[in-house]
């Protein structure tokens, strides 16, 4: 196997993790923003991904932190942004401003 090919696949691989730990690090911050509207009586609206970045977890092992941005209305007519933070698989913090209540 030629240095090409194996870098080639190497990059592959690395391209292949780094969208599959995104999409796992995507459902359980949307998981926990859901529950934090439901705790809340809050309609989510929408989730993106601000953020990405390397980062290191509680055990000092390598893994991705983000910071994810959603909308969320209490009344639904007005809506507001709030934000949440993921260390690996770990919530870090969901933040909220002041808004009216429904």
């Amino acid at each position: 196997m030629a240095l090409l090919e194996i870098l080639s696949l190497l990059v592959l691989i690395t391209v292949v993790w780094l969208f599959w730990q995104t999409r796992v690090m995507a459902e359980i911050v949307k998981t926990a923003i859901t529950d934090y509207c439901e705790q809340h009586n809050l309609q989510l609206l929408a989730v993106a991904r601000l953020k990405l970045k390397p980062s290191r977890n509680s055990h000092g092992r390598f893994c991705w932190q983000a910071k994810y941005q959603f909308e969320f209305s209490s009344d639904g007519e007005s809506y507001y942004i709030g934000y949440a933070v993921i260390n690996g698989k770990q919530i870090l913090n969901i933040e909220t401003p002041a808004y009216r209540q429904g």
